[in-house]
Order: structure tokens, then C-alpha cells, then sequence
């Protein structure tokens, strides 16, 4: 008798688990996407990142949601939303950091920038450890390859 292996699935098992699922049909944008390089048609130059979508943990307290990678600038183009009490510490710039606080407001030693505020931080800056008391959300466009500190909850 030929010894069974403790990795493979039983088909029987597996074939009535595939006919138990429900079927969920893909969104139509994705499904006629799909189709359109099916059938060799140039893909849609547009992007469209919906509010729900893309959240993921970075770091503890921060989630983050790429919106643009641009390769031939070396920006990218993402959201932060940063928890109440989150603190990041010192770090470096080593390409421009563009911000703009959507919601809430971020601290930096004695500056603060709250909803509707700019912040440019150059090449080659330094920022000390920043905090947000409120928790926020900011757009931001950095350079690629750009490292966020580990940033934690107090």
C-alpha cells in the first residue's frame, strides 16, 4: 500500500469546498480591464484609488495607502493616517518631503501644521521627532526609496 502524503489535500474534500463557495463577481472596472487586455486593447491610462482601499499597516500607529509611484521623477505620491499619540522619531530627508495636513494636526518641536497647512521639508533636512496629539491625515509626495522611521504609540 503506497504511503499517503500529509501535505496534499483530499480532492474529494477539496472539490466540495470549491462547491460550497459562494461566487463573487469582480468589479465591473476590474472585470472590463481584465477583458480589455484579454482581447489586446491598450489599458486605461487613468487611475482611480477608491477611499477604502489600499490602507495598510506600516508601522505601529501609521497606516499608509500608495496613491502614485512615479519612476521617472523617483516621487511617490501616498496617505498617511496617523493615530492619536503617535510619535516619529528624528530622521533625515534624503529627497524633498511635501505634506499637506488634510486632517488634524502634526507637531515638530514648537511647529505645528494643522488642516490646510503646507510643509516642505528639502533634501538633506533633518526633522526632530514628530507627534500628534489629535491623530491626523496628511497627503505626502517623498522620494522614492524615502525610509520612515519606526514610528510607536507612547
Amino acid at each position: 500500500m503506497a504511503e499517503q502524503d500529509d501535505n496534499v489535500m483530499d480532492a474529494t474534500l477539496l472539490a466540495r469546498w470549491v462547491e460550497a463557495l459562494t461566487p463573487v463577481p469582480p468589479p465591473a472596472a476590474l472585470r472590463e480591464r481584465v477583458l480589455a487586455r484579454a482581447r489586446g486593447g491598450q489599458p486605461d491610462p487613468y487611475r482611480t484609488v477608491r477611499a477604502e482601499e489600499g490602507w495598510v499597516p506600516y508601522v505601529p500607529g501609521i497606516d499608509m495607502k500608495m496613491l502614485y509611484r512615479d519612476v521617472g521623477s523617483g516621487a511617490r505620491t501616498l496617505l498617511a493616517r496617523l493615530r492619536p499619540g503617535v510619535v516619529m522619531p528624528e530622521h533625515e530627508h534624503i529627497g524633498a518631503e511635501e505634506c499637506y495636513v488634510i486632517e488634524g494636526e502634526i507637531t515638530y518641536g514648537d511647529l505645528t501644521i494643522r488642516a490646510g497647512d503646507f510643509h516642505l521639508a528639502p533634501a538633506g533636512s533633518a526633522h526632530c521627532p514628530m507627534t500628534t496629539r489629535t491623530g491626523a491625515l496628511v497627503l505626502l509626495r517623498v522620494k522614492l526609496g524615502q525610509h520612515v522611521p519606526e514610528a510607536g504609540l507612547p
